[in-house]
């Protein structure tokens, strides 16, 4: 009997997916914390202070472990459109453009940072809080992501 990772690609897929989602957002997460202080940031703007979470939250503390289902969830909506971005030459700049484009601009949450956040909120937005983050967090991610399951497909297709 087949083991159920190896006979459902979706369940390889979404593992892989949800573990660099992890660790990259892990990774950039705790860099950009220590050197941007983004806590003290939040607490000291008006608006943000109100709606901002304590660093020392039990879901603020919880975040990496909630990652992984979000992770899972981004793969599984992702999976449908994997033959456009894995094993192409630039798929994973395709990956990146569309993870980044339609979680934070183009996000229908009205966030800081998002076209909605930037209609209907009076949030202050500085573009150095939170995008580079995102932006760096996405690329690294995109880019690993691709390059680990393009090796998969090779190995898979060369047996």
């Amino acid at each position: 009997m087949k083991n159920p990772i190896n006979r459902y690609p979706i369940i390889s897929f979404t593992l892989r997916f949800s573990l660099v989602h992890t660790l990259t957002y892990l990774f950039f997460g705790i860099f950009f914390m220590l050197t941007s202080q983004y806590f003290e940031y939040f607490k000291n703007d008006p608006l943000f202070s109100q709606m901002m979470k304590s660093s020392d939250s039990l879901s603020v503390q919880l975040a990496p472990l909630v990652q992984i289902v979000r992770g899972a969830l981004l793969a599984l909506a992702i999976y449908p459109f994997k033959e456009v971005i894995i094993g192409r030459k630039s798929g994973w700049l395709k990956l990146f453009l569309l993870l980044f484009i339609l979680t934070s601009i183009g996000a229908v949450i009205t966030g800081p940072g998002s076209i909605e956040g930037f209609l209907y909120t009076r949030f202050s937005f500085n573009s150095f809080i939170g995008y580079p983050e995102i932006a760096l967090q996405m690329f690294a991610f995109s880019w690993l992501f691709c390059r680990w399951q393009g090796k998969k497909a090779t190995a898979i297709n060369a047996k």
